[in-house]
């Protein structure tokens, strides 16, 4: 067994592996003493920095907080998509400096896995292992236990890994991703992006999957997919939306937008495009605001019959569309959440799989939705279309595995983050069909190259949403009208430790305290037409609580009610 020192000298193909296991962790640790020495203006600025670490979660949105605050996190995790990819034999990985909709001041890093979605649950554990170690030594020590526990050969130099990187327009960014590509070089891995690689978050997560399918994986390729799409869905159809409005958020996809948009104003669709820039991202603007105030975005005026608008989230991987308030509803707009768009999409999709024909063969079909979906949405679905609703956890990557097990799925939060799911061979067959003619098969297959993949993604379901429109009849005002909202409220409670509380069916019930779930079934008992859950939530020491009923009256007052339990259960 040779020092590590003399490695250097021989052969790859003479190595062992475990010494190059041991020789990558010191380099990465020799790496991290260097980066965090240059990168931290004094020892106290040091072990400030290093105590900010120590707890840090990784949820569905990565590690997000105040964006100064994450150079150390930013440059372990370059390191660790790093070693994902080596791991994965070399194929891609990605890493996005984003914090979604949060406000400007905050940033966060989300690692993209080699089938370009949210990074493999079973690898969060070693994020959150590499991101707290406390110093160079302890870091060698979480390299070499990821080695071991997922048994990397780094025997052969075709292991050799690649990161993607992309960032948002937050002002912190650039610097961030300047850390993240320190990291990914520690590593030995290649660098493919840089500080001015601004893109949406779904438009990394499409490249990394199309990168690792050996197909056209660079930006250009992404529109050119989605405008060829777009223009073959709306081909002869008449504009359903005389006019669209878009709000951008202040955020990317205000760059990204009009390369999408060819085909949208061939059609007869006129675009205009707000909050591009010029103001505070997120700010009173947004997906996230539209969605939870049910208020216009600035800087969009009241729209009329006919206009439809969305709202885009900072990164374009939500999107919530809305058009204007009916006078007896009291809102300067009706709100086309997630939910709506999911029930949007299930029918137009339930309607071309019927129309494949019973020759076709059987078609697994459903819909994922979470706890938070409005009830009257999954009665829609499950009642009026006759679909199969499946229920996860709060968070897109729950949804998505579920969505996996099906020929074709939707799944959507109601905050507007969703897409269209196709299996491999549920796609050879609709080719085979559309090769013996089928328009119902060659339908599909466009309304497949629009959705991405791999995540949502604002920029296809807007494309999305107005060419399944144009196929619809009714438009906009059937759609407003598939089903009234059952009246809801959503309160937070702070509590000293989240994990007293236990949960079962979809976060949907509380196995523990049981004490205190059944007090929730009373007070749900003594309201018509409700439910209600208590959960958990996944990135601070907060309890989340909604309820349903059958007038807002009813629902405010079982929501404080359920508050109170809550509070003296903790107190």
């Amino acid at each position: 067994q040779l020092p590590i020192e003399q490695l250097a000298s021989v052969p790859r193909a003479e190595q062992h592996p475990i010494a190059m296991a041991q020789d990558l962790a010191r380099r990465c640790g020799a790496a991290d003493e260097a980066f965090f020495r240059e990168a931290m203006a004094s020892p106290a600025a040091a072990e400030t920095e290093r105590e900010s670490r120590r707890r840090l979660s990784y949820g569905t949105a990565g590690f997000r907080r105040e964006g100064s605050t994450l150079i150390g996190v930013a440059f372990r995790c370059g390191m660790l998509a790093a070693v994902r990819s080596i791991a994965l034999q070399g194929r891609a990985t990605g890493l996005v400096v984003t914090a979604s909709h949060n406000p400007v001041e905050d940033n966060g890093v989300k690692l993209v896995d080699g089938d370009g979605g949210m990074l493999h649950m079973s690898w969060e554990k070693h994020a959150e292992a590499i991101v707290s170690a406390q110093n160079a030594v302890d870091l060698e020590q979480v390299v070499l236990r990821i080695l071991a526990k997922e048994e990397v050969n780094l025997m052969g130099g075709e292991r050799a890994g690649t990161v993607l990187l992309a960032l948002d327009t937050r002002p912190t960014g650039p610097r961030l991703v300047s850390a993240a590509m320190a990291g990914i070089r520690a590593a030995g891995a290649a660098v493919v992006g840089s500080e001015d690689t601004l893109r949406t978050t779904p438009q990394l997560h499409w490249q990394v999957l199309a990168t690792n399918a050996g197909g056209p994986c660079e930006e250009k390729d992404y529109y050119d997919k989605l405008n060829r799409a777009c223009s073959s869905l709306l081909l002869g159809r008449d504009a359903a939306v005389s006019s669209l409005v878009v709000d951008c958020a202040n955020g990317v996809g205000a760059l990204k937008l009009p390369s999408v948009l060819p085909a949208v104003t061939a059609s007869g669709t006129a675009v205009t495009l707000a909050n591009t820039g010029g103001g505070t991202l997120n700010s009173l603007c947004g997906a996230d605001f539209v969605q939870k105030e049910r208020r216009l975005p600035m800087c969009v005026g009241a729209l009329a019959g006919g206009q439809l608008g969305a709202s885009f989230d900072g990164d374009a991987d939500r999107i919530v569309f809305f058009v204007g308030g009916s006078e007896s509803g009291g809102s300067d707009l009706d709100l086309l959440d997630g939910d709506k768009i999911l029930c949007l999409l299930a029918g137009h999709l339930k309607r071309c799989v019927e129309g494949l024909g019973g020759s076709f063969g059987p078609v697994a079909f459903g819909c994922i939705q979470t706890a938070y979906a409005n009830g009257s949405s999954t009665r829609y679905l499950e009642q009026g279309l006759g679909l199969e609703v499946v229920k996860t956890k709060t968070g897109v990557k729950h949804l998505h595995a579920a969505a996996l097990a099906f020929d074709l799925s939707v799944y959507f939060e109601a905050n507007g983050h969703g897409t269209v799911l196709f299996s491999p061979d549920f796609l050879r067959r609709l080719r085979e069909a559309k090769g013996s003619g089928s328009e119902w098969a060659g339908h599909l297959l466009e309304i497949s190259n629009v959705v991405n993949p791999a995540i949502g993604d604002a920029l296809s379901m807007l494309l999305l949403v107005l060419a399944i429109l144009s196929h619809e009849a009714g438009g906009l005002d059937t759609w407003r009208g598939l089903y009234a909202d059952a009246p809801s409220r959503m309160l937070k409670c702070v509590v000293p430790d989240r994990s007293a509380i236990k949960t079962t069916n979809a976060e949907q019930r509380m196995t523990q305290p049981a004490a205190l779930q059944a007090k929730v079934d009373d007070l749900v008992a003594g309201a018509e037409l409700a439910r209600a859950f208590v959960r958990p939530s996944g990135t601070e020491d907060v309890v989340r609580i909604y309820a349903e009923a059958r007038t807002q009256e009813q629902a405010d007052q079982l929501a404080t009610s359920i508050e109170r339990e809550v509070a003296a259960f903790f107190s």
